[in-house]
């Protein structure tokens, strides 16, 4: 009974394997079934991938012929009689071009190599008769400096001829362009536009001779308002309450306003003419050049204990022991002057604090600069003048070249006012006069005579039409911060407009 029931058992598992087997092999088949059906689909997939890149290529190659049949049509068209010609005119053309392109830049570096070859202390200048003459005054005055005064002898000038008399003369500058110190160029400033009693109680502790540029342009009257207002932002006493200084200059016709004809640098430039002469007994006139371009003054009565105290190394302010970078010192008679100086923070500067009224003299500055806020009552201004310039309008440009070279430059209120600018432009025998206002200020060019093939400038904007100070009817050009209000950009081919 046993076995029997065990034997059955035995069977029926039997029977439950050959089933399971037999299910078994009805899943693997039904498997191999749909492998078969995925490689079937895949292989239509093929076949039409096949047709399809057959017929890309066969478009790509009917593509390429016909390109191949255009190439050949225009080969044949640019081959024929007059498809040689074309070529042959448009080769032609563009050799032509070529050539004028290559002699206009020629031209234009030859006019930059002339212009910067010259001396920079020697220029050409003409007559109103048409003579040609160098002039060579600036060499000349610093080889006087060199040759006709003591080895110690300090000069003081305004510090862009620093350089000049230091490296020409061999003398010590009271300032020059490495002079990084806007308190002692305002101090500079100070003394030569202070009446000369005044100027000469300072200059006597600082310098033994005082040189000057004279003769019109771009001379130290030019630069005098400058002066004058670099002075002011340090000792606010020059001008009080007007940060421009608008009354040192000149009225319409060069009257010097009362400031300008009290200064010491008024009398020094003008020193032997219309009248007007320096204090002798304080200013000894000792040198003019040839042409009356420079002129040199000995000073009265020099302090010889603040020559010696400030020739004294016990007195000079080293980084280290033993440097050879020492700041010199003002001497003690001086004192009373320094300390009425109030330190100026510039606009460079940005690791200073300005003060409030640091800001508002400063924003009162370029507001009367930019022509925003004119001067009360001070020469050139007031909203136009009655009369006529004498001047008439040839054209404006945009480039100083296109003025020719023998154009010689002044700035200040010759470049802002017709005035000015015709008085100018007579002063140095020229027929011509060119202006860029900026502000207050501007640009004058004085031209004997139009270059050859001028032509009358063709520009038109809103920058030419900039009101002149003196007559605001008429037009004086533009120049810097006024180009950029007027919305004007520099031309092709110059840096600034």
């Amino acid at each position: 009974m046993v076995r029997a029931a065990g034997g059955r058992r035995a069977a029926a598992a039997a029977a439950v394997r050959a089933g399971a087997a037999a299910e078994a092999t009805e899943v693997v088949g039904s498997g191999w079934v749909a492998m078969a059906a995925v490689a079937k689909a895949a292989a239509a997939k093929a076949a039409a991938a096949r047709v399809v890149g057959a017929r890309e290529m066969a478009g790509r190659a009917a593509v390429a012929t016909a390109a191949v049949a255009r190439a050949a049509a225009v080969m044949a068209v640019a081959d024929s009689p007059g498809g040689v010609k074309t070529r042959l005119c448009m080769g032609l053309a563009l050799a032509l071009a070529t050539i004028y392109a290559y002699y206009d830049f020629h031209a234009y570096c030859h006019r930059m190599a002339e212009g910067s070859s010259r001396p920079q202390i020697m220029f050409k200048a003409t007559y109103s008769n048409g003579q040609t003459v160098m002039v060579d005054d600036y060499r000349e005055a610093y080889w006087w400096l060199r040759d006709k005064t003591p080895e110690d002898a300090r000069v003081m000038a305004w510090w862009d001829y620093g350089y000049q008399i230091t490296g020409i003369a061999n003398r010590t500058s009271v300032a020059d362009g490495n002079t990084w110190n806007h308190e002692h160029i305002a101090t500079l400033g100070r003394i030569l536009t202070a009446p000369q009693e005044e100027a000469h109680s300072y200059a006597r502790h600082l310098a033994d001779y005082v040189l000057v540029w004279a003769g019109g342009g771009g001379d130290d009257l030019a630069k005098s308002p400058h002066m004058a207002r670099i002075g002011n932002s340090v000792f606010r006493d020059i001008c009080p309450g007007d940060p421009t200084c608008s009354k040192f200059g000149f009225y319409q016709g060069g009257q010097p306003t009362p400031m300008m004809e009290e200064c010491l640098l008024y009398k020094l430039t003008m020193h032997g003419q219309r009248g007007i002469a320096a204090n002798e007994s304080l200013f000894q006139h000792v040198f003019t050049s040839r042409y009356g371009k420079v002129r040199i003054f000995k000073v009265r009565r020099v302090s010889l204990k603040s020559k010696k105290w400030v020739a004294d190394p016990a007195n000079r302010r080293c980084d280290a022991p033993g440097s050879w970078y020492c700041v010199g010192q003002y001497p003690p008679a001086l004192a009373p002057l320094i300390a009425r100086r109030k330190n100026f923070a510039q606009l460079e500067d940005f690791n200073t604090k300005r003060s409030s009224e640091d800001e508002a003299y400063d924003k009162e500055y370029h507001e009367r600069m930019s022509g925003r806020k004119g001067p009360s009552d001070g020469p050139g201004g007031g909203g136009g003048s009655k009369g006529r310039p004498g001047l008439w309008y040839l054209g404006c440009v945009g480039a100083e070249a296109l003025l020719g070279e023998e154009r010689t430059y002044s700035g200040g209120a010759d470049g802002s006012t017709l005035a000015e600018a015709r008085a100018f432009a007579k002063e140095a025998g020229s027929r011509y006069v060119a202006l860029a206002r900026s502000g207050m200020d501007g640009h004058a060019f004085a031209i004997p005579a139009l270059p050859p093939g001028w032509k009358a400038g063709s520009l038109d904007d809103a920058g030419c039409s900039t009101p002149c100070l003196d007559f605001q009817e008429y037009g004086c050009g533009c120049a810097d911060e006024l180009c950029a209000e007027a919305g004007v950009s520099a031309v092709r081919g110059e840096e600034h407009v």
